[in-house]
């Protein structure tokens, strides 16, 4: 279930939101207009939320696809090596 939290209540409620996202989404508003989401992440899958969420990790992802589909591959350490960089670049 998706909750909508205008920015001034979730200044005051910031814990009480957060404790909303068990149930879903929340969506923070200003003025009526949607400004961010406040999504539930774990320990386990914030790796992959935060990789999946990167524009430069997906443009990765598909020049690695493209030099694949040119030349029948791209190195499996070279990717890993660009991921490496991209979640120690999410962290700062």
């Amino acid at each position: 279930m998706v909750q909508f939290v205008n920015v001034r209540k979730l200044k005051n409620q910031l814990s009480e939101a957060i404790r909303w996202t068990r149930k879903g989404d929340v969506v923070v508003t200003r003025r009526g207009k949607p400004q961010a989401v406040l999504h539930r992440v774990s320990e386990e899958n914030l790796e992959d939320y935060l990789l999946a969420h990167s524009a430069k990790f997906q443009k990765s992802l598909e020049a690695s696809y493209r030099q694949y589909q040119r030349k029948g591959g791209m190195a499996l350490d070279s990717l890993i090596v660009q991921a490496e960089r991209e979640l120690a670049r999410l962290r700062r």
